[in-house]
């Protein structure tokens, strides 16, 4: 029992050791890895008592069992807590859970933290946890993520004492729990609000309390002076929502916010020469690619799919559509995400892909439809992918949409081909892989059972060799199937204000601001 509860800890803390991000340029500060500045500070010596934000979209929600998007995750993370934390290192640490100790090999038993409440007063319980993970089995935004917890079964023990169970051994499970979907929601409010209204004004134990939603402006955010932890060194916090990177950019240089998530990558160089400011960039979760559906002809051949990639100078695509903030994928997920194996990256051979094009029956040609919505590099990617393909005899219908139509034509089985992206917030491979299994019915079709067969002894192995070994296997099984075509691997990338310190560089783009202080 011992060398099992060793060997999942092991498992868990390894998820994102390749994780911190640092300074380029005149960014650079003595701090260590995934901060701006290696000073606390002093909270109360401080003059500055807001903290001005901008993201590029505005949430949808901040119910955590209803939530798909960064920009949600990115708010959620200031008003919610979770059991574990997953510190700057992957390693995980007690959250809302003080200790926990493994029962056996399905069971955890979490000790929960005694005098925490919840922003509206209500006393935290175990009955808050299982309420939450009840929730986060069923409901659409969190269920496929938590299809191994056993809700059913999770027991509580006493109300600070809860034994979670897993329906089959679950490596990620501490990953899972320290995730946005992990979020401890109050039972008494939900009941009592309703979920549409819950996601509007949500109640959490979190560090910050939401005060006012201004819809398609900003959120504004106070400190949670009965906060369990470590109490923000500001009082206010001021979300706002700027959908152009380059708007993002300007009112960081005219003083109108302190800190900008997204920076485009054209923005970088110049934002390093100002003084006033420093951008903040690292190894980031996010994988880009191109997907073809595999219950659509001419997908369902491997031939046409081999070739559409060869057809593909993917370096000079990605230097184009992303300059120096990506990186060529050479693997299935990043490089950030614990059991990545560099396997590729694919070589361009346009000569082959003519020929392989022919031996599949089109060498007259070929035509296809790519579907992606409006996102400026998904757009660049495909213009310069349109006109390799086109010196092959592909011909490239360039469909843009909004993304809420992309999406719904994807569950629907719709999409031919589909540029998209997915950053695994959890830093575990279960998560990064998690379009491939068969059951998951959205851009790619999967059909090939064998996948689903390594993605299961994946999840399942709780040694780290092990389950890291199983993963190298499978994606070199998975990329000899040419199901997609990888383009890259983003950097996460911000920029601050110079007096900006301590801020968490983070690869899943949900930073912790309330470790932020200000500087002189």
């Amino acid at each position: 029992m011992k060398r099992f509860a060793k060997l999942i800890s092991l498992a868990l803390c390894a998820a994102m050791l390749l994780s911190a991000c640092g300074s380029p340029g005149n960014s650079s500060t003595p701090g260590g890895p995934g901060t701006s500045g290696s000073n606390p500070g002093q909270p109360a010596a401080q003059a500055k008592n807001e903290l001005k934000v901008a993201i590029r979209a505005e949430p949808s929600t901040l119910d955590p069992h209803n939530s798909t998007a960064l920009a949600n995750f990115a708010v959620q993370r200031m008003v919610f807590d979770t059991l574990v934390v997953q510190d700057e290192n992957g390693g995980i640490i007690p959250g809302l859970a003080e200790s926990w100790e493994v029962m056996d090999e399905l069971t955890i038993r979490f000790h929960l933290r005694s005098g925490v409440r919840f922003s509206n007063g209500a006393e935290f319980t175990a009955e808050d946890v299982l309420f939450s993970l009840q929730r986060a089995v069923t409901e659409k935004g969190s269920a496929s993520m938590f299809s191994s917890f056993d809700a059913e079964n999770t027991e509580i023990i006493d109300p600070l004492t809860i034994d979670i169970r897993v329906k089959q051994p679950f490596a990620a499970i501490y990953n899972y729990l320290a995730s946005a979907r992990g979020d401890i929601i109050c039972k008494s409010a939900l009941e009592e609000m309703g979920a549409e209204a819950y996601g509007r004004a949500p109640v959490g134990t979190g560090p910050f309390v939401l005060t006012e939603w201004k819809t398609g402006d900003s959120l504004e955010l106070t400190r949670n002076e009965d906060y369990w932890g470590d109490k923000p060194a500001y009082e206010k916090l001021t979300i706002r929502v700027i959908t152009e990177a380059a708007n993002r950019s300007i009112e960081l240089e005219t003083g109108g916010v302190d800190i900008i998530y997204d920076v485009a990558a054209n923005d970088v160089e110049r934002l390093e020469a100002n003084d006033k400011v420093k951008v903040v960039s690292g190894p980031g979760y996010k994988f880009s690619y191109i997907t073809m559906n595999m219950s659509m002809a001419p997908f369902d051949d491997i031939r046409v799919r081999e070739a559409l990639i060869l057809a593909l100078d993917m370096p000079t695509i990605v230097n184009v559509a992303y300059g120096s903030s990506a990186s060529v994928a050479d693997s299935l997920m990043a490089p950030t995400v614990f059991g990545y194996a560099k396997i590729g990256p694919y070589a361009y051979n346009p000569d082959r892909a003519k020929e392989l094009l022919a031996e599949a029956g089109y060498g007259g040609g070929l035509e296809v439809t790519v579907m992606l919505n409006e996102d400026r590099n998904f757009i660049d990617v495909m213009e310069v992918a349109q006109n390799m393909w086109r010196s092959v005899g592909v011909e490239t219908d360039i469909q843009i949409m909004d993304q809420a139509t992309l999406l719904s034509k994807a569950a629907n089985g719709e999409v031919p081909m589909g540029v998209t992206n997915s950053t695994p917030t959890t830093g575990d491979p279960d998560h990064a892989l998690m379009i491939w299994p068969t059951s998951y019915k959205s851009f790619l079709r999967n059909s090939n059972t064998r996948i689903d067969e390594y993605l299961e002894a994946g999840k399942a192995a709780y040694d780290p060799d092990e389950r890291a070994a199983i993963y190298q296997e499978a994606m070199e099984y998975m990329w000899q199937q040419y199901n997609l075509i990888p383009i890259c691997f983003t950097n996460s990338v911000y920029a601050v204000a110079a007096n900006v310190e301590n801020f968490e560089c983070h690869p899943g783009n949900t930073p912790n601001l309330a470790k932020v202080t200000f500087g002189p």
